[in-house]
């Protein structure tokens, strides 16, 4: 059975207890028997401390005190303490932790309803609302107690909670009240997590806005496209925010590192530019983990544009990070050491024109850096949840985005590697390799 060992103490150096903390890291690495460790500060006493230790059993935990290392460490803990540490050891009883198989099959209903538009306005709107954030805590709430909390009306909310209860998204308790699971929690509430998903329903529903299908049902029939530059501004913002999660979590901790040499180039002051970077995410992310490094986001679109900037400054990124509105043929700058599509190449009209250009303004030994959604080059390998959202989208905003541009090539969402390569050989590329994937996106490393 897990056992938790809690450890309160007052300090008012938090410093050196941090730096004994890692000294202890460092010192025991092969030999601590804990495997995840929580501290904490209370917001009102800001001298109380609390850490909390899981250990795999009592057993485990009383090896990891034997340690010398950790005799070493109680000594020295208690001499950048006020008094005497204090020391709970707690058997677990219960143990809600977030269950990864549960997390993976609720994406996949996920996915399949983000090819579903009738859910996607409720969902956004319980966002804008507050009624997600309201069950965040995962206790089980009525529906008064909801629209309580939320500043709503009890009768919206009532229906609102029986929609997302029928569609998997809030769990219904036996008693009749609601709540949010774990796994819940994560999807709807944790911006950070790579597993959050409303940025998709904000976009999709803005992509079936009226004004918007009115514009693709001419652009069906004529096949003239329909700009990014088009449609409803909730998209932009929508996209941003539904595509940062899984670059937070992979950019900089896994498919930079999968590239050659480019991690060493930016630590060695390098130049990035970020083609297509929309609100920036990208773009501040590298910028943000390699402050040698100049990183310049370009993109067609002015307000989103606009909106980068100001997260830039915000940041307190501006030296060594800017954004230019500028196409994917034309941007200026460089030489660089790393070129990046973010989702974005099979949105363009001239996929190898963009390719060429970038292979022009590239270093000795540079390289593009393109991250497409994961696709097999089949369409019968494709029929999966995940792609059939990815179809769904591609249909509406990539194709004819493509379509509206000069040559419109029109890749798709879904172009899978083999034209993806084709399109990177006909723009002079010699080398093209998969250097990384994910569940949903696959990474290719350009070289000529």
């Amino acid at each position: 059975m897990t056992f938790v060992q809690v450890i309160e103490y007052e300090t008012k150096d938090e410093d050196r207890v941090d730096r004994i903390m890692d000294q202890w890291l460092r010192l025991t690495q092969g030999k601590r028997t804990a495997h995840h460790s929580t501290m904490g500060k209370d917001r009102d006493k800001p001298s109380h401390f609390m850490q909390i230790v899981e250990f795999p059993s009592y057993e485990e935990a009383m090896r990891n005190s034997d340690l010398p290392e950790t005799r070493q460490l109680a000594d020295e803990m208690r001499e950048a303490c006020d008094g005497d540490p204090r020391f709970v050891n707690l058997e677990v009883t219960r143990d809600e932790v977030l269950d990864e198989d549960a997390m993976m099959s609720l994406m996949g209903r996920i996915v399949t309803d983000l090819g579903a538009v009738a859910l996607a306005p409720s969902l956004v709107i319980g966002e804008r609302l507050g009624l997600f954030a309201s069950m965040a805590d995962g206790r089980p709430r009525t529906s008064a107690e909801v629209a309580e909390a939320s500043g709503c009306n009890e009768r919206n909310v009532r229906e609102w909670l029986s929609a997302m209860a029928a569609s998997g998204y809030v769990a219904l308790e036996a008693d009749g009240r609601f709540r949010l699971t774990p796994e819940q929690v994560v999807a709807f509430c944790d911006t950070e997590s790579p597993y959050y998903a409303l940025g998709g329903f904000q976009s999709f529903s803005a992509a079936a806005s009226l004004e918007t299908r009115d514009k693709l049902q001419r652009s069906f029939r004529s096949g003239e496209g329909l700009g990014w530059d088009q449609h409803h501004p909730e998209l932009f913002s929508g996209t941003a925010r539904f595509f940062r999660p899984g670059y937070a979590t992979f950019l900089v901790d896994a498919w930079l590192p999968a590239m050659e040499d480019t991690v060493e180039r930016l630590r060695a002051g390098g130049r990035v530019a970020d083609i297509g970077c929309g609100f920036g995410y990208s773009t501040l992310m590298m910028a943000r983990a390699f402050p040698e490094a100049h990183c310049t986001g370009f993109d067609y679109h002015g307000p989103s544009i606009e909106a980068a900037r100001r997260q830039a400054k915000q940041d307190g990124l501006t030296k060594h990070c800017d954004f230019e509105v500028a196409g994917s043929a034309d941007f200026g700058g460089g030489p660089y050491d790393l070129i990046t599509f973010f989702d974005c190449l099979h949105d363009m009209g001239d996929p190898v024109g963009a390719l060429s250009h970038c292979r022009a303004r590239l270093t000795e030994g540079g390289a593009v850096m393109v991250v497409e959604p994961h696709a097999e080059d089949d369409i019968a390998d494709n029929m999966n949840p995940l792609s059939r959202a990815m179809y769904a989208a591609s249909t509406v905003i990539c194709v004819p985005a493509s379509q509206a541009q000069p040559v419109g090539r029109a890749l798709g969402a879904q172009a899978g590697e083999a034209r993806t390569r084709e399109v990177a050989a006909e723009a002079g590329f010699g080398r093209f390799r998969r250097a990384s994937e994910t569940p949903f996106n696959i990474v290719y490393e350009l070289k000529s």
